[in-house]
């Protein structure tokens, strides 16, 4: 029958419940302005009352409580509000990574500026109209030319500068998220192993959202709660399907050798080992476990089938599937399945491009500097498109033909023919016809010749075998011709690598398309002029870039509400701390004074009584 000591054992329990309270709150307290820290409450509960009813008990006005026990002490966390910032995270990463290089871009471009190509396009065609009016100028021409392709030169060279730089970016970040992962795999066992002994492991499961944060924001998570808050991770798209049928877990569990547990490694290099013209056959690919580059004991060279449209896409990516050492999947059926057997790229074997296991993730800073890559791959190639098109385009005027003319006396018409020309010939000291179709961005440059001599610049209607004019010193139809080409109409976004004069220039090389009896370039339909093509290329950077800045600033306000939904729910509040605490603070002074009390109530039973 309860009496007085257990009133005491109530007023104890309330006591030390209270003082908990207090030890949570003052956690609290000392972690509001811990980064990832969510806020605690300690959950009382009342403790078994006095008496259950039975037979053995008698009936009496009810049960008695005995007090109160704190049964759990809970962290405040909303899942669906993690689960919205992490998705914000990822698009504002890949937003973010795409702002930080397409800026980077804008710089290499330098538009507008009087250095900048498009007013070295003007002024290159310029020079030639004033060439044509007083064909002595021709140093001014010579000077103009050169510097429009050191500019196209360099131009070229930053852009892939920027692609290098993402590729480190690229391989950071497959060292941090494995690292990250390693760290994620170890709380979670630590989180297992304390749950299944009966506590709430709130801080490292602080630590191990705030690790999520951070990975969902290098690409795409999905997260599966499991038993004693143990989870699985996944990538948001395109992750392989394990032996299990379900998709590739990131976070590792106890077994260390589970072949459903998966990491990333760095493709390092792409280099053609034996290709044809068109770029398909056999490449070497190296690959770096973990994407960790400071030892050759994580180096793994591959010989792996593939085209050159292949290749571009392993080089935009460099990132593929690897199991927990690192060692890369190896997608034998070609379906993003792990082969049941364990295979590996080891580099034992030659494999084919589809059994390579490429990390292509939805979102995340990851997919926004692969998306670089191919971007930059898109700007360069415009470039080079450019760049042929206009050394395609001048040279056959000043050859007049629409097919190479070797420099040098013994054709129909000797002398310079080749204004522009690769800067690394096939030949050492000549130009072959296979170096002007080589022509690009990176190589493009006037002929020595010229740049030495001036002068041999073809500006007549006419030259003999030994390229001396036909006509009189103040002929210049040719360089009219040239000046005409500002306004052509060419077919330059079909140029490519093989892509010769005709391609470009049609057969508009015809009796139609002569210009005061010298051969000119006319206007083929669908086509654009030189400079409207580069000016097209810089205005679609421009959008991109402009996109990119937009959606960053977009996804910033976004993730901002997200987080401060999230914070409203799960951060400290001072305010509603010290509240509490000075509610905690009476109850225990409440219950102290309950203790107190029955003190004075059992020395009236002991001590009074006794008189």
């Amino acid at each position: 029958m309860p009496g007085l000591f257990s009133i005491f054992n109530t007023a104890k329990s309330g006591l030390f419940s209270q003082q908990t309270a207090v030890n949570v709150t003052s956690h609290n307290i000392a972690n509001a302005n811990t980064d990832g820290y969510s806020r605690q409450r300690a959950n009382m509960v009342t403790t078994t009352p006095y008496s259950i009813p039975s037979m053995d008990n008698a009936a009496g006005a009810g049960q008695l409580g005995t007090g109160v026990v704190v049964d759990s002490i809970d962290r405040i966390r909303d899942a669906f509000l993690d689960y919205q910032v992490r998705v914000e995270m990822g698009v504002n990463g890949q937003y973010t990574a795409r702002d930080k290089y397409l800026t980077q871009v804008e710089n290499a471009l330098n538009e507008p500026s009087d250095s900048a190509i498009s007013s070295l396009i003007g002024k290159f065609f310029n020079s030639w109209q004033d060439l044509s009016k007083n064909t002595q100028n021709t140093s001014a021409v010579a000077q103009q030319a050169y510097q429009l392709t050191n500019s196209i030169n360099n131009t070229y060279s930053k852009l892939t500068s920027i692609k290098e730089n993402t590729n480190t970016e690229i391989k950071s970040l497959v060292v941090n998220v494995n690292g990250i992962l390693s760290q994620i795999s170890k709380l979670n066992q630590q989180i297992k192993d304390i749950k299944s002994s009966g506590q709430n492991p709130n801080d490292l499961l602080d630590s191990r959202d705030e690790l999520l944060d951070k990975l969902s924001s290098e690409f795409g998570i999905t997260v599966t709660q499991k038993d004693l808050d143990g989870i699985d991770v996944t990538t948001s798209d395109n992750a392989p399907i394990g032996t299990d049928g379900k998709p590739l877990n990131i976070v590792q569990s106890a077994d260390p050798d589970s072949p459903d547990v998966a990491t990333f490694s760095y493709v390092n290099s792409i280099t053609p080992k034996e290709v044809d013209k068109d770029g398909k056959g056999t490449y070497t690919v190296v690959y770096y476990k973990k994407g960790d580059t400071l030892t050759d004991a994580n180096k793994v060279t591959l010989t792996v089938n593939m085209t050159a449209e292949q290749a571009k896409e392993l080089d935009e990516s460099r990132v593929i599937w690897a199991d927990s050492t690192g060692m890369a999947y190896k997608d034998t059926n070609k379906n993003n399945t792990i082969d049941g057997s364990g295979k590996k790229l080891d580099g034992t074997e030659t494999v084919d491009f589809e059994q390579l296991m490429i990390f292509k993730p939805s979102k995340g800073e990851l997919k926004g500097y692969m998306s670089v890559q191919q971007d930059v791959d898109n700007y360069q190639d415009t470039l080079n498109k450019f760049a042929k098109a206009l050394a395609l385009s001048v040279n056959a005027i000043i050859s007049q033909s629409s097919s190479w003319v070797a420099d040098g006396s013994g054709s129909p018409e000797g002398g310079i023919n080749n204004f522009f020309v690769n800067s690394t010939p096939e030949k050492e000291g000549a130009y072959t016809e296979k170096d002007e179709n080589n022509i690009n961005a990176a190589n493009i440059t006037v002929n020595v010749a010229i740049l030495n001599d001036s002068s041999k610049i073809k500006t007549a209607t006419k030259y003999d075998s030994k390229g001396n004019s036909l006509n009189d010193a103040t002929d210049g139809n040719r360089a009219a011709a040239i000046a005409q080409l500002a306004d052509s109409l060419m077919n330059i976004q079909s140029v490519n690598a093989d892509s010769d004069r005709n391609d470009l220039i049609g057969n508009i090389f015809s009796t139609d398309g002569k210009l005061n009896n010298v051969y000119s370039v006319g206007s083929s339909v669908g086509g654009s002029t030189i400079d409207n093509y580069f000016d097209d290329f810089v205005n679609k950077v421009g959008m991109q870039e402009q996109e990119a800045e937009t959606q960053v600033g977009n996804e910033a306000r976004q993730l901002s509400y997200y987080t401060q939904s999230r914070e409203s729910t799960s951060g400290v509040s001072i305010d509603e701390e010290v509240t509490n605490l000075i509610q905690f603070q009476h109850c225990y002074q409440a219950n102290a004074k309950m203790i107190s009390t029955v003190d004075d109530l059992l020395d009236v039973v002991i001590n009074g009584l006794k008189k």
